[in-house]
C-alpha cells in the first residue's frame, strides 16, 4: 500500500474516533443541562439557583468545553481527510499524464510543466532539460519530473 494511503486509513481512523468521542461529549453535556437542551425552561437553563453549588456548575461548564473541543478536533480531522484525498487525486492525475506523456517529442521552444509551473525548454538532454529561469541561467527538471509536455505557438 502506498504512504498515501496508508495516511488516508489512518486520517479515517482518527475522524472515526473523534466522532464517537463527540457523541459521548455531547450525551455527557445534555446529562449535565438543568432542564434538558430541548423543551426547556429558560429559568432553568441559564444556572439560577436557590442554592449555589459550584461543583455541578463546574461539571457543566466542563461538559460543555471538552464538547467543544472535540467538535473541532473533528472539523480538523475532516478537512485533513479532504486535503490527503484530493492530493491522493492530484498525484493519481499527475501519473496518469506521465504514463501518456511522450518524452522523444520535446524540443527546445516547447513547454513542459513540473510540481512548480510551466517552463520554457531552452535544451533537450537524454535524462533532463533546461528551461528558463527568467534570469541569465537555466534551471535543470529531470525527465520523470515532467508531468506534461505542449509546444509553443507563437501569436503575431
Amino acid at each position: 500500500m502506498r504512504d498515501i494511503d496508508t495516511r488516508i486509513e489512518a486520517a479515517r481512523d482518527r475522524l472515526a474516533s473523534a466522532e464517537k468521542a463527540l457523541a459521548k461529549a455531547e450525551s455527557r453535556s445534555r446529562a449535565n443541562t438543568p432542564g434538558g437542551l430541548e423543551n426547556y425552561d429558560s429559568a432553568i437553563l441559564s444556572g439560577i439557583r436557590r442554592k449555589p453549588n459550584p461543583k455541578a456548575d463546574a461539571r457543566r461548564f466542563n461538559a460543555y468545553a471538552a464538547e467543544a473541543q472535540l467538535s473541532q478536533v473533528v472539523v480538523d480531522e475532516r478537512s485533513t481527510l479532504e486535503r490527503l484525498e484530493r492530493q491522493k487525486a492530484s498525484e493519481e492525475a499527475d501519473a496518469a499524464s506521465r504514463s501518456r506523456l511522450d518524452l522523444s517529442e520535446i524540443r527546445p521552444g516547447h513547454a513542459v510543466r513540473d510540481k512548480y509551473g510551466w517552463h520554457r525548454v531552452v535544451k533537450v538532454n537524454a535524462k533532463s532539460v533546461a528551461v528558463e529561469t527568467g534570469y541569465s541561467w537555466t534551471d535543470r527538471i529531470a525527465k520523470d519530473q515532467i508531468i506534461e509536455a505542449r509546444a509553443l505557438t507563437d501569436a503575431p
